[in-house]
Formats: structure tokens, sequence, C-alpha cells
């Protein structure tokens, strides 16, 4: 075996011979090391010509208060589930910023393609907003049921008469869309599509209740509802509320009871490891 050795690598001395195997192990091991990808929602929001020309819908200005999370969700790493009682976390597949400021982002686009209101911001600034938004994203994640995978996205939204912090408006929806592969950007892509119809939504019920405020015709039509196909799997969120179709509570009439914006949106109190794990 020593000659052989040395017919090998000549008259390397031990310490040589250690270290060039060494290097060679790490060498090899870091060309099968697994590349991060980074993801993130899309879809077009570019307005008609319609809607550019046109002023906004309400001279109001709108506050997008920063986005709650429940906790298994408030991390960069994409979240998969095979059953509805367990967590996994991807650490090779990661969104590009978290998921609720990415979501928040997102909502603030969308309300501006719209014209929806004179002016959205994040801040308060030196103008007093008319109206705040607060939203609560229950679940974004990958379902994988099996032989079947689907998107799956939950989110709360409130909307708060800023003078009284009334809560005049809330929405949630609990989607899912089933994908034909088990491919991340599919899965994004079913996210993708599930936040953009639901945000049209959003923006015309925020309009009839805005209109009711004003005293004036609302303007952005309401799109149908979209249902889930029946064959998908029953999915809770962290909070332990099963999946539930669409639905919105409007515009508070006259003799009915405040809701005081301290009532809202409660921070889930789920604690999950912090360790990664792969597939």
């Amino acid at each position: 075996m020593r000659n052989r050795w040395a017919t090998v690598f000549g008259s390397c001395d031990p310490v040589s011979l250690v270290l060039a195997l060494l290097i060679a192990a790490v060498a090899s091991g870091c060309g099968s090391a697994p590349q991060r990808l980074f993801y993130g929602l899309s879809y077009p929001m570019e307005s008609d010509r319609v809607t550019e020309s046109r002023p906004p819908l309400h001279p109001v200005r709108l506050r997008i208060r920063p986005f709650q999370i429940a906790l298994p969700y408030d991390r960069p790493q994409m979240v998969y589930r095979h059953s509805p009682y367990e967590f996994n976390y991807d650490p090779y597949r990661l969104w590009s910023s978290k998921p609720q400021q990415m979501l928040r982002e997102m909502v603030e686009q969308h309300i501006r393609a719209q014209r929806l209101v004179l002016e959205t911001t994040r801040e308060f600034g030196d103008v007093t907003p008319a109206y705040e938004l607060a939203a609560e994203v229950r679940a974004i994640e990958e379902f994988d049921a099996g032989d079947a995978w689907y998107g799956h996205l939950s989110i709360r939204f409130e909307l708060v008469r800023f003078s009284d912090q009334a809560v005049i408006w809330r929405y949630d929806f609990d989607r899912k869309r089933r994908v034909h592969e088990q491919k991340q950007v599919l899965i994004v892509r079913a996210l993708s599509e599930i936040l953009s119809e639901e945000l049209r939504r959003v923006t015309a019920e925020i309009d009839r209740v805005l209109s009711v405020e004003r005293g004036v015709q609302a303007t952005l039509p309401m799109p149908d509802p979209v249902e889930d196909d029946a064959s998908v799997p029953v999915i809770p969120t962290p909070d332990g509320r099963a999946s539930s179709s669409p639905k919105a509570t409007g515009a508070r009439q006259p003799g009915d009871a405040v809701a005081p914006a301290a009532a809202r949106l409660q921070d889930d109190e789920l604690i999950v490891p912090d360790e990664e794990g792969g597939r």
C-alpha cells in the first residue's frame, strides 16, 4: 500500500498528503451544495388609459399600516406543509423579502394602479391620513397533499377611519390553488394569481365603503367570486381556523356599534422551532 501511494503522490510527505486530500474533499463538497433561490410575488398592474386619465376616485389620504403575520410565516424561508399540524421550512428557497413586507408593497402598488385614493403612504408625515388599511397574513405557503400541491394564501383586511379609530370594513379570504407539478415557481405563480384576484375585490370593496362615507356613487365593478376547487383539502391556519369562503363586512350604518381599533388584529402565540429543515 505504501508503494502504491508513493507512486501516485511521488515523494510527498505525510502532512502534504493529508492537506491534499482535505482540499480535494472540500472542493468536491462545494460542487454539490444546493443553490439558494429567491422568489417574489408578481402580476401585471398596468392601468388602462381610462384609469390613467381620470382623477383619483376618492380625494383622501390612505395609510397602509405595517402588515402583521402569523409567527410561523415571519421568516424569509418558504413554508411547506404535508399535514395541517406540521410546519417545514426550506433553507434553499426563500422569499426576496419578508412576506408581510412584500405583500404590503404589492397592496400599495395595486391601490395606486387603480387610482383609488388621492394618496397612499406608509408613514404619517405632515398630513394626517383620513383612513388606514391594516392586514394580517394568516398563511402563505405550499401545501403538499400526496400527489397534489397547492398554493395557500390567507389574509384578513381592515379599514380604519382615523378620526375615531372605528373599523368600518373587514374582509378576509382563505384560498388554495392547485398546481400540476411540484415546482416552487408554480406555487409562487399560484399565490400571485390568488392575490391579484383578491385585491381586485379589495379595491372594489374599499371603493364601495368610501363612497358610502362620502355619499357618492361607487365606481369600480365588483368582481365575481372565485370558488376553490371542491376537492382541495381543509388547511387550518395557525390560529386554528379552517379554510373558509371570502367574506366582507361593509360600512357601518347609523346606530351600529363602533368597533375600536384596539380590538383588531392580534398576534398569534404559536411557538415554532427556529431550526431549518430541507426537503
